[in-house]
């Protein structure tokens, strides 16, 4: 046997296992940011953010609907009058004047238009309505307490948008209309029993007097000699010019 503690080996020797440990050296401990605080601090800062955001948005809002509609429905209704020359007249260079009030639904995307008793002739009185949602105008002469009820022409007829900001600057000053007359005539075609599928605009309109469709036949600029046998004409103004219809065929 050998030494105590000692390992034998094949030749009979002795070896020592010595084992040296190293103290490890002391490291400051690592530094950890706590990552919670800035992370929050900015889940805060973005939830501000956005409620500011939709509070200007809804305060938007309100101003819109509150002040600038409020401010359109008080200019939505215009009393027009307008001087024109008659060149459909026997007497050259006539000149006549045209009233009409005027009231301009730009959400509905309609235009309603009162044709009062004209002073000097000229026309019958009536209530106008061009709905370009349907794409359907009507016409209530009351003279005769009838409506009559035509495809949209929009080639005469501004769009509410339009006719609008027309009336607007007429009613600044920066802007005159016109002052020709144009002849569109019309026939009738057919009685309309259902009201209804013309809309509510010109269901109301039309609501418990005879109604019936026009089919239109030419829309003219000049014309000294017509033949106004068993037709009806209404004057209005509803572009940068006077337009007369005539409604020919009246039952």
């Amino acid at each position: 046997m050998g030494e105590a503690g000692g390992i034998p080996s094949r030749r009979g020797t002795t070896m020592r296992l010595t084992l040296h440990c190293r103290p490890q050296e002391e490291r400051p401990p690592i530094q950890r940011y706590k990552k919670g605080g800035s992370v929050g601090g900015v889940c805060y800062l973005s939830m501000g953010m956005v409620v500011l955001l939709m509070g200007l948005v809804f305060a938007s809002v309100y101003i819109y609907r509150y002040f600038f509609l409020a401010q359109l429905a008080r200019d939505n209704f215009f009393h027009c009058g307008v001087l024109y020359e008659d060149s459909l007249s026997s007497q050259a260079h006539t000149r006549m004047e045209l009233e009409e009030d005027v009231k301009i639904y730009l959400e509905e995307n309609y235009e309603r238009i009162n044709v009062p008793v004209p002073q000097f002739g000229g026309g019958d009185p009536a209530d106008i309505i061009h709905d370009f949602q349907r794409g359907l105008t009507a016409y209530h002469d009351i003279s005769l307490d009838k409506c009559y009820v035509i495809e949209l022409n929009t080639t005469i007829v501004l769009p509410p948008r339009n006719f609008w900001e027309l009336l607007m600057n007429v009613k600044r000053g920066t802007y005159l209309p016109q002052t020709y007359i144009i002849q569109e005539e019309m026939v009738v075609t057919e009685h309309v029993s259902d009201k209804e599928a013309l809309g509510s605009f010109i269901y109301h309109l039309c609501s418990g007097k005879d109604t019936y469709r026009l089919r239109r036949r030419a829309t003219r600029r000049r014309i000294n000699k017509r033949e106004a046998k068993n037709c009806n004409a209404i004057r209005h103004f509803e572009n940068t010019f006077v337009v007369e219809t005539l409604i020919c065929g009246v039952v």
